[in-house]
């Protein structure tokens, strides 16, 4: 009996413990927290591994259950066993526990964990501080507008929950708390724009690859046909280009991305072993040290080999990220950025793979002539080819080049006629070829996509010894005239074929305009019609529902507002915060931005000053308040004011002291007031609540009167 009674005791004890750690963090609170927990977590959602879900429900249920007082707080060997697993799930699915993807894994589950060892104020405050932290970590893998618009959403729930913690729970109303927490941010919108405009922009810290974003790393530095087929059943934003001037026709949108020389098999590739290494590792010194890459003035490093003719085109690109080195540019650029070099087959090249997006101006010269003499290691470079294979593309090149008489202009025109008048079609769904593939696409199925046509067309010229290559890139794009900029998507990659004629130099020759000439005008959409594969893959996609007005016009303005926001917000670097500054201020000088940046904060603090003074005076009263304060402004006049915080009934008290004639009258106008103010029932009886008030509404408009009629 008395060891019953003593475990009776200890399990008193225990639960009074539990309700002193539970009452130290009230329902509405945690019911903030845990919303918060939840918005946090949401965007990761699709690219966490499961069990981080089923971590934080577990973590919330337990929590919950913590505070109804049926568990207790887990034991210090249940934390750091949930601790372990955590690591140990991270490292199996990532195979590493400092990567980017593996550490934001990481500092979910601890953000999650925290949850269960919350036992006070204090630690709701932490978890708090971490929320701002932690949402942040969404912006590493977008900053598109949804994101951003969803981050600042989540930032007022935070804001709301820190309110929250600092109310008295019994006052806590969730509109109120969440308006506060809205106004707290709105109110810090000023003073980050300004900050965003004035502070001393730097480039990021690090820079990090997201295995996420390999999947769409744009056009590859070797081309197989069927890869760029591939490439195009994707929507995906390749990059935007903005004209100062005209933009150029559709016709003459070949955005040069990789040249490709090499043929490997049924593979192309860059010829540059050097450059190709360099282009998928990374390596810095490589890329500096290649003999074939100028950091400067590409037409001083090679002044034979560009002949700069007709006008200049002045663009700037907007490229998204592609883990590659190379970048997109029409014929022939020229490059004032120390950190992009020009190969010398005249394509752009950056030091570092696009991690991040990347913006850059070019200014380009689509009319000179490039290697009017060709160098005679070039020349070697771009006719070979292997000695066997494809006997019957050997034997038709043959017969072709001895029929044209060894014209190269006059075997070009043919096999474009060949192209032409044949019956070959343009798919993104062309049959498997085998080993002789050019004899196979030539004779057989003749079907392909423009890999197949730009592959075969250099072939054959390489056959008859004339120096030809394969240019990967992109062809055409969306134009928006209004903006006067180009939008080029993943569904624009193209190959096509340079060749090398005498006085001509390097020639674009496009054999896909030969067998689909739409394709070229019109865009891919309009080349695939008959077939109906366009974005098959992606039935919801936008741009399917073109033909649609009211849902094309959503598009188009979403495109303009997605541009004005990666090119003035995301893409707002140190080079435009100069030229700004030069604008605003004449000439940049320490000075002047320090007195721009305290100005403008001075500023803010007025107008926010003023407008908390004005909201102030506007507070409206409900009728009942308005008419007791009348009645305390008579008190004051009596000289009896009533003094802050000071309850009806004790204001009575004094003032039945200091005017005792009154006393009847004043207790009459405070029971009433008590009465509509606090009595809850009163609400639910409209009729009963208009005629209190307009008894007090008598009482307190006409107190000569009142005073009469009560003495």
């Amino acid at each position: 009996m008395f060891r019953k009674k003593k475990s009776s005791s200890q399990s008193s004890a225990i639960n009074s413990k539990r309700t002193i750690a539970v009452a130290s963090i009230p329902r509405t609170s945690l019911i903030w927290l845990l919303t918060t927990q939840a918005l946090v977590l949401l965007p990761h959602l699709l690219r966490i591994p499961y069990w981080v879900g089923i971590l934080a429900v577990a973590c919330g249920c337990w929590r919950i259950m913590i505070f109804n007082g049926r568990w207790s707080y887990p034991a210090r060997w249940l934390k750091a066993l949930l601790v372990i697993g955590a690591v140990t799930g991270t490292f199996l699915n990532y195979g590493t526990i400092v990567g980017l993807e593996a550490g934001v894994v990481l500092l979910l589950c601890t953000f999650l964990l925290k949850l269960l060892e919350m036992k006070n104020q204090r630690d709701a405050y932490l978890v708090v501080f971490l929320s701002y932290f932690v949402i942040v970590t969404q912006l590493l893998y977008s900053q598109a507008i949804p994101s951003a618009a969803y981050t600042f959403f989540t930032l007022v729930v935070i804001t709301s929950a820190l309110v929250g913690l600092h109310q008295q729970q019994g006052t806590l109303q969730l509109k109120k708390t969440l308006r506060k927490g809205a106004v707290m941010m709105l109110q810090s919108v000023p003073l980050m724009v300004l900050l965003f405009i004035f502070i001393p922009r730097l480039g990021p810290i690090w820079s990090v690859e997201l295995p996420s974003q390999k999947a769409r790393s744009g056009v590859s530095d070797q081309m197989t046909p069927g890869d760029i087929a591939e490439l195009s059943k994707s929507d995906a934003l390749a990059f935007r280009a903005t004209f100062s001037g005209t933009i150029p026709p559709q016709d003459q949108l070949y955005w040069r991305g990789v040249v490709l020389a090499e043929l490997m098999g049924r593979t192309w590739r860059q010829a540059s072993r050097e450059l190709a290494l360099a282009g998928r590792t990374g390596q810095d010194l490589k890329l500096s040290g290649n003999p074939l890459i100028t950091w400067g003035d590409q037409f001083q490093r090679w002044p034979n080999a560009v002949k700069k003719q007709g006008q200049a085109l002045h663009y700037t690109v907007i490229l998204e990220p592609t883990q590659q080195n190379w970048l997109y540019a029409l014929a022939v650029p020229q490059i004032s950025n120390v950190d992009i070099g020009v190969t010398r087959d005249f394509t752009l090249i950056a030091r570092e793979p696009v991690r991040l997006r990347q913006q850059y101006e070019v200014r380009s010269y689509p009319s000179s002539l490039v290697d009017i003499e060709l160098p005679h290691w070039l020349r070697r470079q771009n006719v070979q080819l292997s000695a066997f294979g494809n006997p019957q593309t050997r034997t038709f090149a043959q017969q072709l080049w001895d029929d044209v008489k060894q014209q190269p202009q006059l075997y070009i025109d043919r096999i474009l006629q060949y192209f032409n008048r044949q019956p070959f079609y343009y798919t993104l769904k062309p049959p498997t070829l085998g080993f002789n593939s050019m004899d196979e696409f030539l004779f057989t199925s003749r079907r392909g996509f423009c890999a197949h046509y730009a592959s075969t067309f250099v072939y054959l010229m390489r056959l008859a010894g004339i120096p030809a290559r394969v240019i990967a890139g992109y062809q055409g794009g969306e134009r928006n005239t209004t903006n006067n900029y180009v939008q080029v998507r993943q569904f624009d990659a193209h190959a096509w074929a340079e060749v090398w004629l005498e006085g001509k130099g390097w020639v674009r020759v496009d054999p896909t305009a030969s067998v689909a000439p739409e394709r070229i005008q019109d865009g891919l959409e309009a080349a695939l019609a008959e077939e109906g594969s366009f974005l098959e893959d992606t039935p919801l996609s936008p741009i399917r529902f073109k033909h649609i007005g009211w849902i094309n016009r959503l598009r188009l303005e979403w495109d303009i507002l997605e541009y004005r926001w990666q090119r003035f917000v995301l893409n707002y670097n140190q080079d435009q915060q100069m030229e700004f500054f030069n604008q605003l201020f004449g000439s940049f000088s320490w000075y002047k931005l320090a007195l721009a940046l305290g100005g403008g904060i001075g500023s803010i603090i007025i107008m926010l000053g003023v407008w908390i003074i004005l909201r102030r005076q506007s507070i409206k009263y409900d009728p009942a308040t308005r008419l007791y304060l009348k009645f305390c402004q008579w008190g004051r006049k009596q000289g009896c004011p009533r003094q802050v915080g000071e309850t009806p009934s004790s204001y009575l008290a004094r003032l039945q002291q200091h005017v005792p004639q009154y006393a009847t009258w004043v207790q009459r106008i405070t029971d009433s007031f008590v009465y509509l103010q606090y009595d809850p029932l009163l609400r639910e009886k409209p009729q009963e609540y208009r005629v209190e008030l307009l008894r007090l509404k008598k009482l307190v408009l006409r107190p000569i009167k009142s005073i009469q009629v009560l003495s």
